[in-house]
């Protein structure tokens, strides 16, 4: 556990299983969830690494909004279809409570908090009902905060409304897969991949979650 000053800034990441209790297998559920989560602290520099804390939920602490930002994307596109997470991201100061547990603290938890709720909120009323990531950090220009809410809502119905093997491709080109690696992996041909990519708008959900990773 990495020991942060109060007046470190950084970015905090909540996630939370979306309806687990629905799952036929929630204990497989969690493991998977589990396994994702050490496959993305593998890939990242997380100063705190994610982790499932209570329950569905699982927190880590991050450099840049585009680094939690992509842990989000990453843990949601490895965990379909068998399940879906709702995250919020915060800005802010972070310290730890108690070494020995890991108890965090922090305006950066409780703004990521405060969006998480948000995203669950905006996903219960039928025009938003996509929602799945909001942004939170009040000491970021409005403007700024605003853009990448709006970005993030769009992405979230994109991703939200694919279904398979589109998802497992989008994963795959996030991965840096290549076609034919993909094709394999999806039980189709690679000229179906291609199809799929341009069908779907694969390639602007990829541009997208490139440029939100990129966020300092």
């Amino acid at each position: 556990m990495v020991e942060m000053k109060r007046e470190a800034s950084a970015v905090a990441l909540i996630g939370d299983l979306v309806e687990s209790r629905e799952s036929p297998d929630r204990q497989s559920l969690h493991t998977a969830l589990d396994d994702v989560l050490r496959t993305v602290n593998q890939r990242l520099e997380p100063i705190v690494a994610a982790a499932i804390t209570v329950g569905d939920e699982f927190q880590g602490v991050y450099r840049s909004v585009g680094d939690a930002l992509t842990a989000s994307f990453w843990v949601r596109l490895s965990l379909r279809p068998v399940g879906d997470v709702r995250f919020g991201v915060g800005r802010g100061d972070v310290r730890t409570l108690d070494t020995t547990r890991g108890i965090l603290d922090g305006s950066a938890f409780w703004r990521a908090r405060d969006a998480i709720e948000a995203a669950e909120r905006h996903a219960g009323r039928a025009r938003t009902r996509t929602s799945r990531t909001a942004y939170h950090s009040p000491d970021d220009p409005p403007h700024q905060v605003a853009t990448i809410q709006a970005t993030l809502d769009c992405l979230d119905f994109m991703i939200g409304s694919l279904t398979s093997p589109s998802d497992v491709i989008l994963e795959g080109l996030m991965n840096g897969n290549t076609q034919l690696e993909i094709a394999e992996r999806a039980g189709i041909s690679a000229s179906a991949v291609s199809q799929r990519v341009r069908r779907d708008g694969l390639g602007v959900a990829l541009d997208t979650m490139t440029t939100l990773g990129s966020l300092p």
